[in-house]
This record gives structure tokens, sequence and C-alpha cells, in this order.
């Protein structure tokens, strides 16, 4: 049995004095994996406006299962309070871009076409998949299909904890929400790093 309470208690623990770094990478980490859902504010978007929001969104795609699965390693070394754990890690992972990115895509598509066909496999899915990256930031020489297999292999039998852990959160996005956002810049360093302790917890069960 998973407890909710412990596994964020142990993220407010290892937060205590290290706030400062969590943000920062955090913050950094989302920025970069933002670019995949980057849009213009024109009223009239010209062709060559669209060719390069085009381009853009492009690199974000290609760069944001690096960054994720970079961003993956940080969590977990913070977790185990490694000393070495900064910004550096979110980067580590570009000599493997292309299982990253093959990886991503292919979590995406997956719990895509889930979601297309019905509401309800796409969020299990997506539930059986979501160590995938944790699996890869541990292992390099992993193919893609063996991070999959592993993440819907720990996932067994731990789907609904994980899906009630992220419920839990939504108390306090929405007052990060009426605080005009700021209020995630805490939240979404100690919401990583819960998903970090989760997944250090069932691995090896």
């Amino acid at each position: 049995m998973i407890f909710r309470s412990e596994l964020k208690q142990n993220a407010k623990e290892q937060l205590r004095g290290r706030w400062g770094l969590a943000i920062f990478v955090t913050l950094c980490a989302n920025i970069l994996t933002g670019l995949v859902s980057v849009s213009s504010d024109s009223y009239e978007i010209s062709t060559r406006m669209l060719i390069i929001e085009g381009i853009i969104v492009i690199i974000g795609i290609v760069i944001a299962g690096a960054i994720t699965v970079g961003f993956s390693k940080f969590l977990l070394k913070f977790a185990r309070r490694e000393e070495d754990a900064s910004i550096k890690d979110i980067f580590s992972q570009f000599n493997i871009l292309p299982k990253t990115l093959g990886l991503y895509l292919l979590v995406m598509i997956c719990t895509i076409i889930g979601t297309i066909l019905f509401i309800v496999p796409g969020i299990i899915i997506g539930l059986m998949l979501s160590q995938s990256y944790f699996v890869l930031a541990e292992d390099n020489s992993k193919s893609i299909t063996e991070c999959m297999k592993e993440s819907a292999r720990i996932m067994n039998g731990y789907k609904w904890d994980f899906f009630v852990l992220q419920l839990s959160f939504i108390g306090w996005a929405i007052l990060s929400i009426i605080s005009c956002g700021i209020g995630f810049l805490w939240l979404s360093p100690y919401y990583s790093l819960t998903t970090a302790n989760f997944y250090l917890t069932i691995k090896d069960r």
C-alpha cells in the first residue's frame, strides 16, 4: 500500500533548505518543454510567422524528450540527496536524443490514441506509461520498448494509487491559480519530487 502522506512528507524534507535549486531547475525544465505548445498572440498571422512557429514547435518536440528524461534524472538524484544534483542534469540526456525523442513520441501517441477512443483507456495508458522517463533516466542502455514495458510492469497494481496521488494536488493547484500562478513556483517542484518518490518506492516491489 502506498501512503500519499508519507511520499509528500519525504518530498518536503528533501526540499528543506534546497528550495532554490528545485524551483530553478523545475522552472527551466518547464520553460524548455513548453516550447511544444508555443503559439502566436497575433491576430494576423503571416505565412512567415507560421513557418517560424512551426520550426519552434518541431524543435520543442525534439528536445522535450531529452529535457523530460534529464529532469527525471535530476529529481531522482535530488530525492536521493545526491550533492551533484544540478541544472546540468536536465541537459545530460542529449547524447541519447533519438531514444528520448522516440520514447516521448510513443508515450504521447499511445496516450492520445487511448483518449480518442475512450477517455478512461487514455487515462489508464497514461498512468501505465507514466514511469517510462524515470526508467530511462536510471538506465540509458534500455530500449524505448523496454522502458515502456518496465513502466507498465512496476505500475501493475499501483495505477489507482498514482491517480489518487495526482488528484491530491488539485487543491494546491487551485490556490496556485488564485495566486496568479505564483504558487506554481513551489507546487511544481513539490509535485515533481513526490512523483519521483513514488517511483523509487514501487520500482523494486
